[in-house]
């Protein structure tokens, strides 16, 4: 997103279809600053966001350079420009046309759309057999996901609004080699629907745009807030908000706020559930910022670098009962995997992906044992490994339990 502030014109592209589809009150507040009203919210280091950033253009190179073997001569690339540049840009779009027009050009590489109100440079234009262009992109995924057809489709807009015949699917070139494709009929109207959403959100701000006013306010109901990503948890912490609350889920948030129940501190001291809300229900919740306050205070109270012991509640003393009596030979056990991980072509494009890299687990006697993996090969040792300790130990102690933290790991020793 862009704002001319000389025309007092906001600029988006199809990634602003996704961000605003994840959280409309994060995009909005982009808008502010944009406007200058506050500073801008970077979003925290993620390593592995980077990582994938860097994989994701890697796996784009090697279909490049795929096309470029097989027809270097049907391939128009057009040079990577930014959307802030107007004289590169209105070039981009230029060669971008004449590609278009060009019967010899078999595919378009980062072909540059721009309208008053849009920019865009979709990965691959490819003609089909028929001749027609065919909208392709490529993610890192090995899934295709609602966000990144919106942005197949917001391409298939634009060759419609320059009244190109174009092709009636798209496609996702996914991470594993796949290739996931969908008709234009069944994604167009989705993308109508967002970018109608898109343009409400724009409207209700653009009164304001370049005036002097605040910024939009958390809590303002025109605007859904996912309460996950920086410029919500700003906003969260800072309002004491009902979404610190362990476990709240988004519809329980809005129950409690519609009767007058807006913090965490509201909730710890509230007497009776809201009349559409279950009161077993109501009631773990206000344990649960019960806890949380207490916790605060707790950790408020205690001397310079002392750690003061958690503060709990049993509120299901059955529960605790079904658990089996202890023995000796009792494991907790846990797996750390990174799904980014994959072998075969050396460009991080392999068809298995995923490796659990760290096979640990704790005895009774507190003591921590191990198994490392830096490869599929290694992977596969540590299984065996792990599986002939727990033979031995299970024959050692004949009522041991296998203790784990979610269904991550019976689910991928069993895939395994």
């Amino acid at each position: 997103m862009r704002y001319i502030e000389n025309e007092g014109r906001l600029v988006t592209s199809a990634s602003d279809l996704k961000a605003a589809s994840e959280c409309e009150f994060a995009w909005v507040r982009a808008i502010d600053a944009r406007l200058g009203r506050i500073a801008q919210i970077a979003e925290p280091e993620d390593l592995t966001l980077e990582r994938a950033a860097r994989l994701g253009d890697r796996h784009e190179q090697r279909v490049l350079d795929e096309y470029l073997a097989d027809d270097p001569d049907g391939v128009a690339t057009i040079e990577q420009v930014s959307s802030g540049d107007a004289p590169a840009l209105a070039e981009s779009v230029r060669l971008t046309n004449a590609a278009l027009a060009d019967p010899s050009v078999r595919i378009i590489y980062q072909a540059a759309f721009a309208t008053h109100d849009f920019v865009g440079f979709a990965d691959f234009l490819v003609r089909d057999e028929s001749g027609r262009w065919l909208v392709q992109d490529t993610k890192l995924a090995r899934r295709a996901r609602v966000t990144a057809l919106m942005q197949l489709a917001a391409y298939v807009q634009r060759l419609d609004d320059l009244r190109v015949d174009r092709s009636d699917r798209v496609e996702l070139l996914l991470g594993d080699g796949t290739t996931s494709s969908h008709l234009v009929d069944d994604i167009l109207p989705v993308y109508h629907l967002r970018y109608a959403r898109l343009i409400e959100l724009i409207e209700s701000r653009r009164i304001e745009l370049g005036a002097a006013m605040g910024p939009t306010e958390w809590g303002d109901d025109r605007y859904f807030a996912c309460g996950r990503c920086a410029t919500c948890q700003v906003e969260v912490d800072a309002s004491r908000d009902l979404l610190l609350v362990a476990g709240m889920r988004p519809l329980q948030r809005t129950k409690l706020r519609e009767a007058g129940i807006r913090t965490l501190d509201d909730l710890s001291v509230a007497q009776t559930p809201p009349p559409n809300m279950n009161a077993d229900v109501f009631a773990l919740l206000r344990t649960q910022a019960q806890l949380q306050r207490a916790s605060e205070i707790a950790v408020a109270d205690a001397p310079d670098a002392a750690v003061p012991a958690p503060v709990y509640r049993v509120v299901d003393r059955a529960g605790l009962a079904a658990l089996p009596p202890a023995d000796p030979g009792d494991l907790f056990f846990d797996f750390e995997g990174d799904p980014l991980y994959t072998e075969g072509t050396g460009t991080g494009t392999g068809t298995e992906w995923g490796i659990d890299y760290l096979f640990g687990w704790v005895d009774e006697s507190e003591t921590f044992s191990r198994l490392w993996a830096h490869s599929f090969a290694e992977e596969r040792i540590a299984l065996q490994r792990f599986l002939d300790f727990v033979d031995v130990h299970r024959a050692a102690h004949p009522h041991m339990h296998i203790y784990h933290y979610a269904p991550y790991e019976p689910t991928h020793l069993l895939a395994m």
